[in-house]
């Protein structure tokens, strides 16, 4: 079978995240793939693609795509004096237990998930405060 992996994982990541009542108990908006609306409220979780190659033996039979997601957590602050990242910090957590170490088999999707890296950054957007916390997560999966 061949499938375009990228789009599945992408599809299961959001599938994964989404079933975890912990996670989500966690959040407002859930979990987002590329952008998060603007209408959504926070916190929410948002899964960015960084990068992907795929592994190729002898003949071009491909025996993984290798790739990269940026999955963080996303809360907005809106105290006064230094942020409190105690919820952004929970999410992450939530997040690295779900996807560090992780393996599982779909129907259609063979998925290894470990953190590459943990990540967090604060940016500002419309004067507020937005606090990130979670990790670049490397996912080799393969079509079954």
């Amino acid at each position: 079978m061949s499938i375009n992996e990228e789009a599945a994982c992408q599809d299961y990541l959001l599938t994964y995240l989404q079933a975890d009542t912990t996670l989500m108990a966690l959040l407002q908006s859930g979990v987002w793939l590329r952008s998060v609306p603007q209408s959504a409220s926070f916190p929410a979780v948002k899964i960015d693609r960084q990068d992907s190659s795929d592994l190729h033996v002898v003949g071009l039979h491909r025996v993984w795509a290798d790739l990269s997601f940026l999955v963080r957590g996303i809360v907005h602050w809106r105290g006064g004096g230094q942020p409190d990242w105690a919820d952004a910090r929970a999410i992450g957590d939530r997040l690295d237990t779900l996807l560090h170490d992780h393996e599982e088999q779909t129907a259609t999707l063979q998925v290894h998930s470990f953190r590459e890296e943990s990540w967090t950054d604060e940016t500002i957007e419309s004067s507020d405060l937005f606090l990130h916390v979670g990790g670049i997560y490397r996912v080799r999966a393969r079509a079954v």
